[in-house]
Formats: C-alpha cells, structure tokens, sequence
C-alpha cells in the first residue's frame, strides 16, 4: 500500500542470549557497545525463528489453508468491526468476512 516507503530498511533478530541494552530499547544510546544484563528481562521480543518460527494460532475458523503474514492486519481490524482500508495488503482470514 501507500505506507510501504515507511517501513524499515532492516529488522534486527538475535541469537540466544543476545538482546538491545535497556537503554536502547527506550531510544537512548551509552558508549558501552557489549555490556551485562544485570536487570532481569520481564518479557521477550526477540526470538530465533529458527526456534519459534511464524505460526498463525486461532481458536476461529479461517477462510485459508495457508495464510499470510500480511493476513493479519486486515484480519485484526475485522475482528475489532473496522473495515481494512482498500490500500490494505492482505486479507481478512474470517469465515464470515466478505
């Protein structure tokens, strides 16, 4: 759609046991390059897909045998009543969406 320019030139993954500083993850920047977590970590983002690779989980019906990741969006906005914008990729996964 009209909103791909503002997408990222690269999304960064992890290997086990590697994360962003605290810092980082709220925008801030230190001199250290490497340092130690010594704060532990409530939550995690960061997954080795080889891992935990992409796997669409539902309790619902859904439209598509194989669906994409560009599915889910539309498929959200669905659930929440609202109409994806026609420059939307993807397409609603419910059973019951037109």
């Amino acid at each position: 759609g009209p909103y791909r320019k503002d997408g990222p030139d690269m999304l960064v993954g992890f290997a086990e046991g590697w994360r962003v500083s605290w810092d980082c993850a709220r925008g801030l920047t230190t001199p250290e390059i490497f340092e130690d977590n010594v704060k532990a970590w409530s939550g995690d983002h960061c997954i080795d897909p080889k891992v935990v690779p992409g796997i669409l989980l539902s309790n619902m019906k859904l439209n598509d045998e194989d669906p994409n990741l560009m599915d889910l969006a539309p498929t959200t906005l669905e659930l929440f009543g609202i109409r994806p914008p026609a420059h939307m990729v993807g397409k609603s996964l419910l059973k019951d969406a037109s």
